[in-house]
């Protein structure tokens, strides 16, 4: 990345909300006028599920983002911006409209992209773009794929110099390892080859200050303790991180324990109909708080959380909603 553009990636165990939270992101992101590029790298659709637009190789328009968000009334102006600052390493850039724009990064064009770059091949490079090819050169080359993959949304920036941060949607936690590290082994395999040139560059990148990887996690065992293992794989390929999001958070209720007796003229059955929902929710709020005393020890980062959406709310609203709620936090 010529310019060193911010490069914010986004894993988590599948089903955690992770492409939500990329998108929610961005757009907080886009809150100070940038212009924000979500990347996917795993043609699974997720940004087009989420946002219900199609979503192809060249950036297109999600949503816009009003620079002029309104704050929230018991938060001084300008605290929203110092908090994205700190976690994103943004600054206020002006009373500019912010946008969100998404792209689908596919193998056989980053392999085309990476010939011509490399080799100058012009329409040869297109003619190549077939998955026998890509299968063949990633099994001789293992991480090469996922060398092509980071280096052509790096190259984005590139191509598109209007971009000023990237957003990418990461293949989840139990493959974070293999894919952001593939480089380093492919720099050491292929020594003074464009293969190597290219990995290098790619880890450049990746280690690069501007280059953070969140973790998102659910409050419960499976998701808590992948996310604890993901972070430390993170810090042994000696890459940056950032927060620990910990999506769908319940409130904590505050009960009498023990709940009062049956008021009159309801039953003990009517009672505990009623009291039981909100005592096992008390519950799971309890443990939730558990989860998150151990994610915030055993990983020693800031650990934010996310509620859970109102019910009802349609899946393209969800990333304003989440981030306004991370300005809020």
């Amino acid at each position: 990345m010529p310019a060193r553009c911010p490069l914010h990636i986004v894993t988590g165990k599948g089903g955690v909300g992770k492409t939500t939270i990329a998108l929610a992101l961005a757009h907080a992101l886009a809150a100070d006028g940038a212009t924000v590029v979500v990347a996917e790298v795993e043609a699974r659709g997720g940004l087009s599920l989420a946002t219900g637009l199609e979503v192809g190789a060249d950036p297109r328009p999600l949503f816009e983002v009003a620079a002029d968000q309104p704050h929230a009334p018991d938060r001084p102006p300008g605290l929203e911006q110092q908090l994205l600052g700190l976690l994103f390493g943004r600054r206020a850039t002006g009373p500019r409209r912010g946008r969100v724009e998404g792209v689908q990064i596919d193998p056989r064009a980053s392999l085309a992209g990476y010939l011509q770059r490399h080799y100058r091949l012009g329409f040869a490079a297109e003619v190549l773009q077939v998955e026998p090819l890509v299968d063949f050169a990633t099994r001789i080359a293992p991480g090469l794929r996922d060398i092509l993959l980071i280096g052509q949304v790096t190259h984005l920036t590139e191509t598109h110099p209007e971009i000023d941060a990237l957003v990418l949607d990461a293949p989840p936690s139990g493959r974070i390892g293999s894919f952001l590290g593939a480089g380093a082994a492919l720099a050491e395999l292929t020594d003074g080859s464009p293969i190597a040139t290219q990995a290098a560059s790619v880890m450049d990148d990746l280690r690069d200050p501007g280059c953070r990887t969140h973790v998102v996690t659910l409050l419960d065992e499976l998701p808590a303790s992948e996310a604890i293992e993901t972070v430390q794989v993170i810090r042994d390929l000696g890459l940056g991180l950032g927060s620990v999001i910990a999506n769908r958070c319940l409130p904590q209720l505050d009960l009498p324990r023990p709940l009062p007796p049956a008021p009159a003229p309801l039953t003990d059955v009517e009672w505990a109909s009623i009291t039981g929902p909100v005592a096992a929710q008390a519950e799971q709020a309890r443990a939730q708080t558990a989860w998150q005393a151990l994610l915030e020890h055993r990983t020693r980062l800031p650990l934010l959380r996310l509620p859970e959406l109102r019910p009802g709310i349609a899946s393209a609203e969800q990333p304003a909603e989440l981030a306004g709620l991370l300005g809020r936090l």
